[in-house]
């Protein structure tokens, strides 16, 4: 359990700057900011935010310093990613997505602005279709994304210390109460977020051999 905020950061820095080096990156500037939930990689400015959250949970010891590593490891692991620039996972499904959401966009103009009403009707009913379709797309591209940062995570520090971590979060994440905040965040997190057996099975495990550990830990 680490309780001196000032020892926190240094520990934050210090792994920050050893996954770096064995990323062969420049060290990321490092931010803390309230808003943040757990922690994130910032795309254009090679930044890393850390949420107070993280903290609190490090300090009240329900995460660990190889927990720490495995968050920070996943973050530099998009930073990887990001450092391809063009043929970077994230940055091809960002292009995706916003030829997706123009294409939408269209369709909705022509059901708007087309003087046949049948033209209209048929842009109507593809509209309708694009709209099915939009959650799938998004998740499909955001979870590439972070499949590729685990990949890239795993070179660093091995794939067990991110499953454990994985295990401990989603034990965390399902032990909280359900209110109309929670219910969004879990909906959000379904789309945009890989579930637990998909992160396992990225890192090449079966999901039987962390749900008996989650048993044991109950």
């Amino acid at each position: 359990m680490t309780t001196n905020y000032d020892q926190q950061i240094s520990i934050i820095k210090q792994k920050v700057k050893e996954l770096a080096r064995k990323a062969n990156l420049d060290v990321p500037e490092i931010k803390i900011s309230e808003k943040e939930d757990i922690a994130s990689a910032c795309f254009l400015k090679k930044k890393i935010v850390i949420g107070t959250k993280m903290l609190h949970q490090l300090k009240n010891g329900e995460i660990d310093e190889d927990d720490v590593e495995a968050i920070l490891a996943h973050e530099i692991g998009h930073l990887m990613d990001f450092d391809r620039k063009f043929r970077s996972v994230y940055f091809q499904g960002t292009i995706v997505g916003i030829a997706y959401l123009i294409f939408g966009i269209i369709l909705l103009g022509m059901c708007l602005i087309l003087a046949s009403l049948e033209l209209r009707v048929m842009s109507f009913y593809l509209f309708l279709l694009w709209s099915f379709f939009l959650p799938w797309i998004l998740r499909k591209n955001s979870l590439a994304a972070q499949f590729e940062a685990d990949r890239n995570a795993s070179k660093l520090i091995g794939n067990l210390k991110l499953a454990n971590y994985v295990t401990k979060k989603f034990k965390f994440y399902s032990s909280k109460k359900i209110n109309v905040i929670e219910t969004w965040r879990r909906l959000y997190h379904v789309i945009f977020y890989p579930s637990f057996s998909e992160t396992l099975q990225n890192l090449g495990f079966e999901i039987k051999e962390f749900k008996m550990d989650i048993q044991k830990r109950e």
